[in-house]
């Protein structure tokens, strides 16, 4: 998308007509890097800028210019199964990755830090009640670097377990929130809010098979202070799981999943008082949320599938204002109309959402797809990557850093992408020099190669101008503009 002016020079004075207005200003998203084989699960950018991705057991971080900073594996010894959920960085930008080790039947929670120079300093493991097993699926950090892990565990049945770990790696608590029933319970997510207070959210079995929302606040020392459960059916008997939870600038939550097969998004006050609940898809089916974030004024973006044109997914992503009421709700369906799948979203410096996942490419399998919308719901760009011979490449995280960059992780191909967002030039207007008339270019990006092309009819375009001297506001007269009735400007930038 580029900004076009319509040039009469036929007569004087000129009319110009802006095609694309400015609020809606197009990106070129541009691979800056690309990491093979070093994707994974999660990612998430320290206050440097670096890059950190953790799968399987192996974490790894890159500068932001993309070069390998370090790698560290994690094998608990004797262990044959070693597996990283989730990570996130402390306010030191060292790095806590948590996840599972141990056997088959026997596994427990594996949690680690590193430093930002990639030193281990210390490694927790949790064995819940009875030697089965307990995997932590998320860390938190709070205001103090005091860490937060949170998952399950099975003994007799199931339940949520929560540790809280000093900065230094020491247990300072652990609650359980326990479920009898035989069925699975997991807590799948968890945030910390101003005051250090913790909030952990999951599904927890009901009666009859089914399940419920089940989200609790913790005060930093481990006292309940509420929790709410949540079924979309008055009975009960609907299978409904949260998996993200937010806190805004007010300290209130938000908790979103499925709630059988629709998105349900709840807000509590930071008393726990139910303030909205919204839902999405009740007349569809095949809905699959993914996760949530929320801007700098609390809207709540979501994001996930459901089911388009021909009962394949699209992405779906859906953003509520503070208050609940619904903003804009944005669908993907890929170029070949196959099942399209969103896994992550992040939000921006300027409030801009950005989504990834994966796509159906034309040989049948699968590419990260990731668009970037503006916060008005607008799409900016989507950009693809194939990876090797149109292999399986899923999309499942994304991350923007400090500068509005937006990091880009997955599996299968395992690829670690970073694009730079390269705004379009806009053309603004016409200034009479010295008798000829030139065309103003604006907001010109520092460095790149701008390209000023010139068409008749819209239709095909020929460039007339090429500039790549740094400059912020640039003057073009077209000498062959007198010649023709109509003349059409647009211009594009690429670093």
């Amino acid at each position: 998308m580029k900004t076009t002016l319509r040039v009469c020079t036929a007569a004087w004075p000129l009319v110009i007509c802006l095609l694309i207005p400015a609020l809606t200003r197009a990106e070129t998203p541009v691979q800056t890097w690309v990491q093979p084989h070093n994707g994974g699960f999660a990612v998430v950018v320290d206050g440097n800028d670096d890059v950190v991705v953790t799968r399987s057991s192996a974490t790894t971080k890159y500068s932001s210019a993309g070069v390998p900073l370090w790698t560290n594996s994690f094998v608990w010894p004797g262990s044959d199964d070693n597996e990283a959920y989730a990570l996130t960085v402390d306010s030191d930008n060292n790095v806590i990755v948590t996840g599972l080790s141990g056997f088959f039947t026997t596994y427990h929670y594996a949690t680690i830090k590193y430093s930002s120079a990639g030193v281990p300093l210390w490694t927790n493991r949790y064995d819940g009640p009875g030697d089965y097993g307990d995997a932590g699926l998320a860390v938190a950090a709070d205001g103090n670097n005091d860490v937060i892990v949170t998952g399950y565990y099975i003994s007799g049945g199931y339940g949520y377990a929560t540790i809280k770990y000093s900065s230094a790696g020491v247990p300072l608590w652990t609650y359980r929130y326990d479920v009898p029933l035989n069925s699975p319970s997991y807590s799948d997510a968890a945030a910390t809010d101003g005051n250090n207070n913790v909030i952990v959210t999951g599904a927890a079995a009901s009666s009859g098979g089914y399940s419920d929302y089940a989200t609790i606040k913790y005060t930093g020392a481990g006292v309940p202070l509420w929790t709410n459960r949540y079924n979309i059916s008055t009975n009960g008997d609907s299978s409904c799981a949260a998996y993200a939870v937010a806190v805004d600038g007010n300290n209130d939550v938000i908790v979103a999943g499925m709630s059988d097969l629709d998105y349900a998004t709840i807000k509590y006050s930071s008393a726990g008082v139910p303030l909205w609940t919204n839902l999405y898809g009740r007349c569809s089916t095949n809905h699959q949320f993914c996760t949530m974030a929320l801007d700098r004024s609390g809207n709540v973006i979501v994001t996930g599938s459901a089911a388009g044109k021909g009962g394949y997914s699209d992405y779906v992503t859906i953003k509520y204002s503070s208050a609940g009421v619904p903003l804009w709700t944005n669908r993907y369906d890929g170029p070949v109309n196959g099942d399209d799948y969103a896994c992550g979203v992040a939000v921006d410096g300027r409030d801009n959402a950005i989504v990834t996942g994966y796509s159906t490419n034309s040989a049948g399998g699968y590419d990260y797809v990731t668009i970037k919308y503006s916060s008005s719901g607008v799409a900016l760009w989507t950009a693809r990557y194939s990876g090797a011979g149109n292999n399986n490449n899923w999309g499942s995280a994304v991350a923007a850093d400090h500068r509005g960059n937006v990091i880009v992780t997955g599996y299968y191909d395992y690829a670690t992408i970073k694009y730079i967002c390269v705004p379009s030039p806009v053309l603004v207007g016409l200034q009479l020099t010295n008798g000829a008339f030139y065309l103003r270019v604006d907001d010109v990006l520092q460095p790149g190669t701008l390209v000023i092309e010139a068409s008749t009819n819209v239709a095909a375009w020929t460039p007339v101008f090429t500039n790549t001297a740094p400059t912020n506001v640039l003057f073009y007269a077209d000498p062959d503009a007198n010649n023709h009735c109509s003349r059409f400007y647009r211009a594009s930038q690429f670093p």
